[in-house]
């Protein structure tokens, strides 16, 4: 078995702090040709110089075109027989054939990734540095590995939603990678400022991202207007998160989100509880119904199995009649912010889709 090292997940609060992070990053990254011999050594080196992560070994060992060889390494825990392996193949002249022209992305001695010749590093320092920051207040950061994602409120373009201090900030959230393995790109974003939920959405039909490729200046015309289509989009999400205030959630509504297969496993849980799918065959009707009836009662039950306090308020209120779908979703990102960084992003992104597919089936929710 490989002993590769787990992928350093780091979340920032503050934006002097990410800035600072990325600039010891950026001097501590290079980018390296793959050499000739490839030798790896107590599953843990290659040429007694580097370890690596996860990432930067599944990246490697793709690029060999030997399908399913990251798992395949990692079926042995007998010592030295991934690496005994991996050396006799790294000898095929095809192998390293198509190794060639291809970099090692090195941080302090740690293989993170493997990119191609014509790959154009940017890093996340300089990304951080072209976007226009003095127009927007960051509000949180994740980074893993090399893949930073980090969010932004517009100044000035937030609305509210019941009156009071009920107010969504709107603004975008950035995503960057320099080890290949993300093109960078931009979703929408809203944060509710009185719970701090937050929410990434996509604009169907838009294309807000772009790859690492051709020289910086057209890397970074092409990020000034993905910033400029998503900035486009604000009134579109405002009047998406409104939609959702006009559809109640009723008695029925589990049942109708059920049949109409609504985008509803987005908590790790739910994805393993395997909610009703109307196409699937279920043996008799009696197994049917009774698959149905629990996937019901589960649907029903997310707002108070997994919303945290402002959701409760919603869901125990004796004005049953109050609650809508913008408040169910809600159960989704609240329970997101107890979670690690990486599962609240993918929480968050998925609640986003949820929304907009809640949007787009109004009146069939309605009627």
């Amino acid at each position: 078995m490989l002993d590769y090292n787990p992928i350093k997940v780091e979340k920032y609060n503050d934006y002097d702090e990410l800035r600072q992070a990325v600039e010891v990053e950026e001097e501590c990254t290079s980018y390296v040709p793959i050499p000739n011999q490839i030798n790896f050594k107590d599953d843990k080196w290659i040429n007694d110089n580097w370890t690596f992560n996860e990432n930067g070994l599944k990246s490697f060992l793709s690029e060999t075109g030997v399908y399913g060889l990251f798992s395949a390494m990692n079926v042995s825990e007998e010592p030295q027989i991934a690496s005994n392996y991996l050396n006799k193949i790294m000898q095929q002249e095809d192998i390293m054939k198509k190794l060639q022209n291809k970099r090692f992305v090195v941080s302090e001695g740690e293989i993170i990734g493997v990119v191609g010749s014509r790959y154009t590093p940017y890093s996340n320092r300089q990304f951080l540095e072209d976007l226009p920051t003095k127009s927007m207040n960051m509000t949180r950061a994740v980074k893993s590995n090399s893949l930073m994602t980090v969010s932004f409120t517009e100044l000035f373009k937030g609305f509210h939603l019941r009156g009071g201090d009920d107010r969504t900030e709107i603004g975008q959230t950035f995503k960057s990678s320099h080890v290949g393995d993300s093109s960078f790109k931009s979703l929408l974003t809203t944060l509710r400022t009185i719970c701090t939920n937050g929410m990434h959405h996509k604009i169907d039909g838009l294309n807000m991202r772009a790859y690492h490729t051709g020289g910086y200046d057209n890397m970074k015309t092409r990020l000034d207007n993905i910033i400029e289509l998503a900035k486009d989009q604000y009134e579109v999400i405002k009047e998406r998160v409104a939609t959702l205030l006009e559809i109640p959630y009723t008695d029925h509504s589990a049942k109708r989100l059920l049949y109409m297969e609504a985008p509803l496993s987005i908590i790790p849980e739910l994805k393993e509880q395997k909610l009703y799918q109307p196409q699937k065959k279920y043996g008799d009707t009696e197994a049917c119904l009774k698959q149905l009836n629990r996937s019901i009662g589960i649907v029903d039950n997310i707002p108070m199995t997994y919303g945290g306090e402002h959701t409760l308020a919603v869901w125990k209120s004796q004005y049953r009649e109050k609650r809508s779908m913008y408040d169910f979703v809600e159960a989704f990102t609240e329970y997101a912010q107890t979670c690690d960084p990486q599962t609240q992003i993918n929480i968050e992104e998925d609640a986003g889709h949820l929304t907009s597919w809640l949007a787009k089936h109004k009146e069939q929710l309605l009627n």
